[in-house]
């Protein structure tokens, strides 16, 4: 036997009903706290937060253009040696 029930639930009220703790004030408040430093100081605010974010994403595009690239190299036989030699 199958028996399947469908809630319709809010976030807050699913946290609610699994009896998880509501961080939403701590979130206003530290999302709050984060806006007003950037305001503050935008130079900050990118060395620190925008920065990091950019640098490892694109070691993460260059990571999966590696990937890319040997897979196409492993369809066609040739090795990053057999480059080297030629």
């Amino acid at each position: 036997m199958k028996v399947k029930i469908n809630l319709e639930l809010t976030p807050a009220e699913a946290r609610e009903m699994f009896g998880l703790p509501d961080f939403s004030e701590l979130h206003q408040s530290l999302t709050a706290d984060l806006m007003k430093k950037c305001q503050q100081d935008p130079q900050m605010a990118f060395d620190t937060f925008i920065k990091p974010a950019m640098q490892s994403g694109m070691s993460g595009f260059s990571a999966y253009q590696e990937m890319m690239s040997k897979f196409m190299n492993m369809s066609t036989g040739s090795t990053a040696k057999d480059k080297g030699s030629q």
